[in-house]
């Protein structure tokens, strides 16, 4: 995705003719140094975990050291706002997930254009969420969710990793194409949510695949449905919610992707996601994946950037229906 515009007058005709020159050594000579990953999320997390599976492995193909940099904070804008600073010159990229297409909607200012300031690589990997409850529960279905939100309105409570996350926002497409009320409880990660669903005083959530399955597979947790579209090898019988009448387009992912800062020559673009590619699309690297229920993607920049766009007017319209609001 090429950003740039040349002024055609002589002088800068003659300076635009010598940049693709220039962008092709610098392409083809890259990396000359290391190459920091800066990851805007806590340690332990998800991304963290795929980010560093990445660059251990850029870091044997290319002979230059991946750093992984975690620089959590604001819902991920701090780190995000670090690379947008940052000089589009391949040694600062940016390792994202769905908080960057929800954000734009969620947070009144942000320090940045999510759309001006980056250039989209790949999508690294993605992932269907769970809609979980209590292992006793005699919520089963998603019809008996429903049919429990409208029963009881106030206390149809649901739990999130958090406001503003992937297991946040799924809950809140639920119950606006569900046209149902649920009174969110935000806590501070996962480990934190999941002990009061499994405990019954929160009836339900939607989560990560690799943070609810131990439970569910220890019988803590009942599934009811994911998230996605197709079948989920690790939930054998388990639907999707879109399979329930009504919610038939239902789908939320969670999602890794590689980003740089924008205005990057075309073709150290190329070359990056090329090498990133190489990478994710591995046999083995697509196996160690698929063991946490996790797709390794690979597209291209344009099929990123075209998924990204739509995310941010999915969720855009999700926020404004919903009134959220995150302090």
């Amino acid at each position: 995705m090429d950003r740039r515009t040349f002024i055609t007058t002589a002088a800068g005709t003659s300076v635009a003719l010598q940049l693709p020159g220039r962008a092709a050594a610098q392409a083809g000579d890259w990396p000359r140094e290391p190459v920091r990953i800066v990851i805007p999320y806590a340690a332990g997390g998800p991304t963290e975990v795929a980010g560093r599976i990445i660059a251990q492995e850029l870091t044997k193909n290319l002979g230059q050291n991946f750093l992984v940099d975690l620089r959590p904070g604001g819902s991920s804008v701090i780190g995000t706002d670090a690379v947008a600073r940052a000089k589009p010159d391949g040694y600062t990229l940016l390792m994202q997930a769905a908080a960057f297409a929800i954000n734009p909607s969620l947070i009144r200012k942000l320090p940045f254009d999510t759309v001006a300031d980056f250039e989209p690589l790949t999508m690294a990997t993605r992932s269907g969420l769970v809609l979980v409850t209590q292992a006793g529960s005699y919520i089963s279905t998603v019809a008996d969710v429903i049919a429990f939100a409208r029963a009881k309105p106030g206390m149809a409570q649901f739990a999130s990793a958090g406001n503003g996350s992937m297991a946040h926002m799924s809950m809140e497409l639920f119950a606006a194409m569900a046209k149902i009320e649920a009174v969110h409880i935000p806590y501070k990660g996962s480990g934190a949510a999941l002990p009061d669903v499994i405990g019954g005083h929160v009836p339900f959530m939607i989560d990560n695949l690799g943070s609810a399955m131990p439970h569910i597979r220890g019988g803590k947790l009942k599934a009811i449905a994911h998230t996605g579209t197709q079948r989920v090898e690790m939930l054998p019988g388990i639907p999707a919610i879109a399979d329930t009448p009504g919610l038939a387009g239902y789908e939320t992912s969670n999602w890794f992707g590689f980003l740089a800062p924008a205005k990057m020559p075309a073709a150290l673009s190329e070359r990056i996601h090329a090498e990133l590619v190489r990478v994710i699309r591995r046999p083995d690297i697509v196996e160690r994946f698929a063991k946490d229920g996790v797709e390794a993607v690979g597209n291209t920049r344009a099929d990123f950037a075209a998924f990204l766009k739509g995310e941010m007017v999915k969720w855009g319209r999700v926020v404004k229906e919903r009134g959220i609001k995150v302090e």
